[in-house]
């Protein structure tokens, strides 16, 4: 389902991206590591979006992995680093 809403939204949302992604990892039912990834952009009018960019399973939540699989998405998106101006996290210190 998260794969199918991803094609119908993704194509309009990075048209549109003009600053980074946000980034949360978290664990499933199943115990599987996955990351989401979420752009906050304003479009030619001023207004803001917040909008699912990726959700993809990770092999464990350490640092090295999270930076990998962000930059393959970024890459995959198109979505430049040099955009992204700041990360938000809940304090775990892997996130910071």
């Amino acid at each position: 389902m998260v794969e199918i809403l991803g094609s119908v939204v993704e194509e309009p949302v990075s048209a549109s991206v003009a600053n980074g992604p946000e980034v949360d990892e978290t664990t499933d039912v199943s115990v599987k590591k996955q990351l989401d990834v979420h752009v906050r952009y304003m479009d030619t009018h001023g207004l803001l979006y917040s909008q699912c960019v990726d959700l993809v399973t990770v092999s464990d939540g350490r640092a090295d992995t999270i930076v990998k699989a962000l930059r393959r998405i970024l890459t995959e998106k198109n979505i430049p680093p040099q955009r992204m101006y700041g990360l938000g996290t809940d304090g775990a210190a892997v996130m910071i």
